[in-house]
C-alpha cells in the first residue's frame, strides 16, 4: 500500500513540475502597461519562474519520506502494530503538506509546513514503537544514531571504531522474537534467551537453514553428540554434527523462545517462535520428542509467499490445463484434487480455482476454522468449528439453502457431508474437494473409505487430479549424456526422439562445488500431474470391484496417463533426472 501511495506522489510532483515548465516559457509574456509611469516603475519579466533548487528540495523530502514510510510499514508489521493505521498517519499529513508546499506562494512557509507534516507523524511513530521494544532495539536514540553513522562511514571505506556490539548481537544477523506466552512472558523469555551463550549458536543455525534453502532441520541428541540434518527440496541431507554440550545450550534457547519447558526432554512439546533474517520474517515451529537415545527436535520455518501464481508456474502442461478447465467449469459433478501429505495440494487447488467462472456463478467455500486454506477472489467463505463441536453436515445443509452453484470443500469432514456433496454433484451443483492419496485411482478409494455407498459416489465424480513434487536439476551444473537404447526403451521414448538426457554431476569430476545448488545437483521443485477422467467403465469398477490394481488397469485402457508417464516427459525435457523420477515414484 505505502509503495503505491509513493508512486502516486511521484506522478503528482512530476505533473505539477511539467505544468510549471510548460507555462514558464521565456519571452512569451505580454508587456505590462505602464500608465501612468509614476505608479508602475517595475517592468514585468519574461517568465522562467521555475526554481530548480526548490523543486530539488521537494524531491529530496519526497525521497526521504518514501524510505521512512516503507520502513514504518514493514516495522509495524514485524512489531504487530496496526500498520494500516500507521500507514494513514504517515501518508495523510504528508499528502496535504505537499499540496500546501506546491500551492502556497511563500515557499519557506509551504516548505516549513511540509517538514512539519513529515517529521511530526514519523516522530510520533518512533516514540510509540520505542515504547514497546527493548532498549537495544530502539531507534533514533543517541546510541542508535552513533551506530548508524559508524556503519555509514565503514561502508564508505572509512576505518572508524564503532561501538562494541552486545553479546547477543554478535554472530549471524538474525533477530529472534519469542512467542507462545503473554507479551510480558515473551519479553522475559527473549531477554533470558539472549543472556545464554547458546543464543549465538541458535542464530547461526537459523541463518544456515535459510541459506541452504531448507524447510526443516532435525537435531538428534545422543549421549555424546547432536546429529544435524537439513531438509532441502523435500530430501534430508546430513550436516556437520555438534557436540552435546553446545547443542543442549542451544536447544534451551529455542525452547525458551517458544515458551516450552526447558527441562522436559521426554514428552512431546510443540511451540513457535519467529526469526528475521535479511529483511524477511520466518515464523517457525519447534517440535521436540524424547527417543531411546536422547531427544529429537524438528525446527520448521515458514518461508514468505512463493512466486507461484498459476498452474503453468507449478509445472502443469498447457493441454492438461485446458482439460482441467473443462471439468472445474462443468455444470455439475465432483472434481477431486489429491496428493501425498506435504505435496503442495493447497497451492494447486488455489491455482485451479482461478480457472473457474466464479464471476458468473455463485461459488461458496466450506472450511473448518481449525485448518483454513487460502482462497481466490470472489469465492464466499463459510466456516465451522470442529473444536467447538459444530456439526458440519447440519451447517452444510444450512449453507445449501442459499442455492450456490458451486461448492469448494478442502477436505471431506465426514461421511454425512460427503454423501450430501455427492447428492448435490449428481443433481445440479459443481463440487470441488480434496483428499490425501498417492495416485488418482487411490483417491477414489480414499473417498469410499469414508463409508460412502459406491452407488452414491461413482455417478457423482467426474475427474481426479493427482500430483507429486519432484526436484529440478540445477541449471548451472547438470550434465548431458547420451542415453542407451535399453534405457530409452524402458522409458518408452521412441528411438531418435531424444538425443540426450541430463543428470547430476559426478562429485569426483567436479573441480569445485556448484555455488547455485551447494553441490546437491538439484535446485527447486516442480510438480508431476496426472488427470484421471472418470468414465462409465471406471464407475462400474468402483461399484462392483473397487480394487487398486483393477482401477489402474481400467484407467490405462481408458487412455489416462499415470504419474510415471507424465514424469518421463519431464525427464525427456531435461527438467529432472531418471534417478529423481525413480525416487519420487517409490515414495
Amino acid at each position: 500500500m505505502s509503495r503505491s501511495l509513493c508512486f502516486v506522489f511521484f506522478v503528482l510532483i512530476t505533473l505539477l513540475c511539467g505544468v510549471d515548465v510548460a507555462l514558464a516559457q521565456p519571452n512569451t509574456w505580454p508587456e505590462y502597461p505602464k500608465d501612468p509611469a509614476s505608479l508602475h516603475e517595475i517592468d514585468r519579466g519574461p517568465g522562467s519562474y521555475l526554481s530548480w533548487i526548490k523543486i530539488a528540495l521537494l524531491l529530496a523530502m519526497y525521497y526521504l519520506w518514501v524510505k521512512t514510510t516503507d520502513w514504518v510499514n514493514r516495522d509495524a508489521q514485524i512489531l504487530q502494530l496496526p500498520y494500516y493505521i500507521w500507514n494513514l498517519v504517515i501518508f495523510l499529513p504528508f499528502f496535504f503538506g505537499l499540496l500546501l508546499a506546491l500551492t502556497i506562494p511563500v515557499f519557506p512557509a509551504g516548505m516549513g509546513l511540509l517538514v512539519l507534516a513529515y517529521f511530526g507523524p514519523l516522530i510520533t511513530y518512533v516514540i510509540k514503537r520505542n515504547s514497546v521494544v527493548e532498549v537495544h532495539e530502539r531507534v533514533m536514540t543517541p546510541s542508535h544514531i552513533r551506530h548508524m553513522v559508524a556503519q555509514g562511514l565503514q561502508k564508505s571505506g572509512f576505518d572508524v571504531g564503532s561501538e562494541s556490539k552486545e553479546a547477543h548481537e554478535k554472530g549471524a544477523p538474525v533477530v529472534f522474537y519469542a512467542m507462545g506466552g503473554t507479551d510480558k512472558k515473551n519479553e522475559a523469555n527473549i531477554i533470558h534467551a539472549r543472556q545464554s551463550p547458546g543464543y549465538i549458536t541458535a542464530k547461526e543455525l537459523v541463518a544456515e537453514l535459510v541459506r541452504q534453502r531448507a524447510d526443516k532441520c532435525m537435531l538428534d541428541f545422543t549421549r555424546d553428540a547432536v546429529g544435524l540434518k537439513f531438509q532441502i527440496d523435500g530430501v534430508w541431507h546430513d550436516s556437520e554434527p555438534q557436540d552435546r554440550e553446545s547443542g543442549d545450550i542451544m536447544l534451551a534457547v529455542f525452547k525458551r523462545m517458544s515458551n516450552l519447558n526447558v527441562d522436559e526432554r521426554r514428552k512431546r512439546q510443540v511451540g513457535r517462535f519467529k526469526s528475521e533474517f535479511e529483511d524477511k520474517v520466518y515464523p517457525s515451529t519447534l517440535i521436540s520428542q524424547g527417543t531411546q537415545t536422547g531427544e529429537r527436535v524438528i525446527i520448521q520455518i515458514e518461508r514468505p509467499q512463493s512466486d507461484f501464481d498459476s498452474l503453468d508456474s507449478l509445472g502443469m502442461r498447457e493441454k492438461m490445463q485446458e482439460r482441467l478447465r473443462e471439468y472445474v467449469n462443468a455444470p455439475n459433478g465432483m472434481v477431486l484434487f489429491s496428493s501425498a501429505p506435504a505435496g503442495s495440494l493447497s497451492t494447486t487447488l488455489a491455482m485451479a480455482l482461478k480457472l473457474t467462472d466464479r464471476y458468473m456463478r455463485h461459488f461458496v467455500a466450506f472450511q473448518d476454522e481449525a485448518s483454513p486454506e487460502a482462497l481466490v477472489e470472489n469465492i464466499e467463505l463459510t466456516t465451522f468449528s470442529s473444536k467447538s463441536g459444530d456439526s458440519p453436515d447440519k451447517m452444510l445443509e444450512t449453507l445449501l439453502r442459499r442455492e450456490p452453484n458451486a461448492l469448494v470443500v478442502n477436505e471431506l469432514p465426514n461421511a454425512a457431508c460427503a454423501t450430501i456433496l455427492c447428492d448435490q454433484a449428481r443433481d445440479d451443483k459443481l463440487v470441488i474437494t480434496s483428499v490425501r492419496a498417492k495416485e488418482a485411482v487411490e483417491a477414489l478409494l480414499r473417498v469410499l473409505l469414508l463409508k460412502i455407498p459406491a452407488t452414491t459416489f461413482a455417478p457423482a465424480v467426474i475427474a481426479v487430479l493427482n500430483q507429486r513434487l519432484i526436484r529440478r536439476l540445477c541449471e548451472e551444473c547438470k550434465q548431458e549424456y547420451e542415453p542407451s537404447p535399453d534405457l530409452l526403451k524402458k522409458l518408452g521414448i521412441p528411438a531418435g526422439r531424444v538425443d540426450a538426457l541430463y543428470r547430476t554431476p559426478d562429485p569426483s569430476e567436479q573441480d569445485k562445488v556448484c555455488t547455485n545448488c551447494n553441490g546437491i545437483g538439484y535446485f527447486g521443485r516442480t510438480s508431476i500431474y496426472e488427470l484421471l477422467v472418470v468414465d462409465d467403465k471406471i464407475r462400474q469398477v468402483l461399484e462392483k470391484q473397487p480394487k487398486l490394481d483393477v482401477l489402474r488397469k481400467v484407467a490405462r485402457q481408458s487412455g489416462n496417463r499415470n504419474l510415471q508417464q507424465e514424469g518421463i516427459v519431464l525427464v525427456a525435457q531435461g527438467i529432472t533426472s531418471v534417478q529423481e523420477l525413480s525416487r519420487v515414484l517409490k515414495q
